[in-house]
């Protein structure tokens, strides 16, 4: 991806099309990689990521959870030798997705691996994987029975890791992308401005937002200048 000037105009350019603008969910090493002159936007890569394995588990039982709600993550303060799986924690599907199915069960999924796994070059196989997971909802919850189904996948580098110093890293990214591609180049997504899908949508929303009134240029405006912070009246006693 580079910027072309045609005249008083600009353009993006990618290997076979030109745009008036782009707009990208990749990640920040991708970005740095693609993007000419090379690595001119070095700070959207230093961004960790971390792996994770998620298996997911279907019973034929639809009452096998001891408790009901969303699930638990696991704290990393718990000793290795009462999580030798490297889990990050188990969603209950079943509660957390209610009215999905189409015939009933208890559904679970176990993520594996996140920073346990940092520095790995190899990983568990799918076998390994679903053999793990049903070792940790047996010794968790008390499941015994085999599951009816699972399905394993890894997801490399999917979690990003907003690591000391990001709001600074993303500032001087903004003002690389409004130097070097003059607001025709713009980013979002969970490398940048919040890892979660709440936090992807609402920022994805504010970009479009300002492309159109044109008050954005970058997508990251938000990690330029001061912190904002807003004070919200307590009543009186309240120690909030």
């Amino acid at each position: 991806i580079h910027i072309r000037q045609t005249g008083s105009r600009s353009h993006v350019h990618t290997k076979d099309f030109e745009y008036s603008y782009v707009i990208s969910t990749l990640s920040g090493k991708t970005m740095n990689a693609i993007c000419h002159p090379a690595n001119s936007l070095k700070p959207l890569a230093l961004t960790p990521s971390v792996t994770v394995m998620v298996v997911n588990l279907f019973y034929s039982n639809p009452s096998l959870l001891p408790v009901h709600g969303f699930g638990y993550l696991l704290p990393q303060s718990l000793p290795f030798d009462q999580n030798p799986e490297r889990a990050l924690g188990v969603i209950f599907d079943s509660d957390a997705t209610m009215g999905q199915d189409t015939i009933p069960g208890t559904k679970v999924t176990v993520m594996l691996g996140g920073h346990w796994w940092d520095g790995w070059d190899a990983y568990p196989s799918e076998d390994e994987g679903t053999a793990m997971a049903e070792r940790i909802v047996s010794r968790h919850l008390g499941i015994s029975e085999k599951p009816q189904v699972s399905h394993v996948g890894l997801q490399k580098d999917c979690i990003p890791q907003y690591t000391v110093g990001h709001k600074r890293r993303m500032s001087e990214a903004s003002e690389l992308l409004e130097t070097t591609f003059k607001g025709r180049l713009r980013v979002v997504g969970n490398h940048y401005t919040g890892v979660g899908v709440n936090s992807c949508i609402r920022w994805a929303k504010d970009l479009v937002d300002k492309l159109v009134d044109g008050t954005g240029r970058t997508g990251l405006e938000r990690f330029v200048g001061d912190e904002m912070w807003v004070k919200f009246p307590t009543k009186k006693g309240s120690r909030r």
